[in-house]
């Protein structure tokens, strides 16, 4: 392993890359994380790159890992042209950093593969990349990536708030139903139950072990993090796994009226 990779991960995941630096020296090939970029962003949470300052990311085939604070980290990848594609960094088996080779994003600790989806092309991980919104404007060779962009369809954050209407989400009628998706002006997945006696609670996706996403098992009725296999209650408290250390996931108020249930995003 060179020094520069070396330095790169111990760097890039603090604790963590110790684990990523063993996983590469025992069972991987020389595959190297996309070298890392710091960035800020503007006052919506949106970062622009000025593609052509950045060897790495401007070759067709390249790919930057970029850090912006208060954000999650991402691999910033040109498959061709002017396609660019931002997915989450960290290798959703065991959270180390991803390479980007072969229009794949691939983790060089145990050689997971993603597609450009963000989907498993080859495990062991078995949960997909997130993927973040971006657009390319190829008159100004800028690439804007917008933390903040939700999912088509789902409701938005307005004045702090979410609000899902029975009409449009019968399922948190009853007990036992959820809605789960990533609101605009949130930008992160979010879960939303409806729990017995008319009682609701919404959880953010983030484990906070190694912030990888949580999903959500019907079979167990639990939230998972494939990761390092944190579990937690569908009211976020952590049951199980190294979360144990760190906490219970994200928590958000909720309340409902006749028309709908309401959650506050702070």
């Amino acid at each position: 392993m060179s020094t520069d990779r070396r330095g790169f991960l111990k760097g890039l995941v603090g604790a963590g890359a110790g684990a990523a630096a063993t996983g590469l020296a025992g069972c991987a090939p020389d595959i190297d994380p996309a070298p890392l970029v710091n960035a800020e962003k503007d006052a919506n949470r949106r970062v622009v790159l000025t593609v052509s300052r950045y060897p790495d990311l401007s070759r067709p085939g390249g790919a930057i890992t970029l850090r912006v604070n208060g954000e999650p980290q991402v691999l910033v990848t040109h498959p061709q042209g002017t396609q660019y594609v931002v997915l989450s960094s960290l290798c959703t088996h065991s959270g180390c950093p991803l390479g980007f080779e072969k229009n794949e994003a691939i983790c060089p600790c145990h050689l997971s593969r993603f597609a450009l989806d963000g989907t498993v092309t080859h495990p062991p991980a078995r949960s997909p990349l997130r993927q973040f919104s971006s657009s390319y404007d190829s008159d100004t060779d800028e690439l804007t990536i917008d933390f903040a962009a939700g999912e088509e369809g789902f409701p938005s954050v307005v004045d702090g708030k979410i609000f899902f209407p029975f009409a449009q989400f019968p399922q948190l009628q009853t007990a036992g139903g959820r809605v789960q998706g990533t609101p605009g002006g949130y930008g992160t997945l979010i879960f939303v139950f409806a729990l017995a006696g008319g009682t609701y609670a919404a959880v953010d996706s983030i484990c906070t072990h190694r912030q990888c996403p949580v999903e959500f098992r019907e079979a167990e009725d639990d939230l998972f993090c494939d990761c390092h296999q944190s579990r937690f209650t569908k009211t976020g408290e952590v049951t199980a796994g190294p979360a144990l250390a760190t906490g219970n996931l994200k928590k958000f108020t909720v309340t409902s009226d006749s028309t709908g249930v309401t959650v506050a995003i702070v």
